[in-house]
């Protein structure tokens, strides 16, 4: 009888958090959605975020298992974009249990997160992980990617893109959102769930032009220089002819 009622009292508790966590999940926000992107020469981008999950109900919620969903392709990538090396750790170094599940379309990470919050009161934790693919473009590559991988609305946060030693932002494109821009890194603040995305294109030629795309610029400047080249050949050709001409007639 007491082991009925041990069962009975765990079985309640279950059904309650998931109860919580299914009714509540909508009153939960990101405080704080710190994300900085470190884009390596191997094709690999290194996604480190720093959040902050807020109680902004009245009473007690159960986050329970928290989604990232990461299309597996985006604009100038040329590939399937892969997560690997998934790492999250609660404020006080705590490995939290995480899992991959692969779709067609998308990878989406799983932080099982089981830990009670009071009204008001924030779970912090940082995740890592790593992505592999492949940029289009030769000597110009560009990105397109979503600021938001989760349903949780996002109050505040720095999104932060870090370029390979050497490399230059050649265009920046976030919804009318200003980035700051420092050497190879570039840097814009969320507020409310805005920009969505950026896009951005780099190169180790640098090249920027108010709002023109580098690449378009120097292949503008490559297709002029050519004409030019060819207007050059023409002309001193013709040059040519016309002494050669000139020459007959004096002889």
């Amino acid at each position: 009888m007491k082991r009925h009622n041990l069962y009975k009292g765990i079985l309640t508790i279950i059904m309650s958090i998931f109860f919580m966590t299914s009714v509540f999940g909508a009153v939960e926000v990101f405080s704080k959605y710190d994300t900085t992107l470190k884009i390596n020469n191997d094709n690999t981008i290194e996604v480190n975020k720093s959040l902050s999950l807020k109680n902004v109900y009245d009473v007690g919620i159960v986050p329970g298992q928290i989604e990232f969903k990461i299309g597996k392709g985006t604009d100038g990538s040329i590939a399937n974009i892969d997560v690997v090396d998934v790492i999250a750790v609660d404020r006080f170094g705590t490995e939290i249990k995480s899992q991959i599940r692969q779709s067609k379309d998308f990878s989406v990470i799983i932080l099982d997160v089981y830990y009670p919050l009071l009204p008001g009161f924030e779970y912090s934790f940082d995740l890592y992980y790593k992505l592999s693919y492949e940029p289009g473009g030769i000597f110009f590559k560009s990105l397109q990617i979503p600021i938001r991988e989760s349903t949780i609305p996002i109050e505040n946060g720095i999104f932060t893109v870090i370029l390979p030693d050497n490399f230059h932002f050649t265009y920046i494109d976030t919804e009318d959102k200003v980035a700051t821009v420092e050497d190879n890194m570039a840097e814009w603040e969320i507020k409310d769930n805005y920009p969505k995305s950026v896009a951005f294109e780099y190169s180790y030629i640098p090249i920027s032009i108010g709002g023109l795309k580098g690449s378009y610029v120097f292949w503008i400047m490559i297709n002029l220089f050519l004409v030019l080249f060819l207007v050059y050949e023409v002309r001193k050709e013709i040059k040519r002819i016309r002494s050669e001409e000139q020459e007959v007639t004096e002889n």
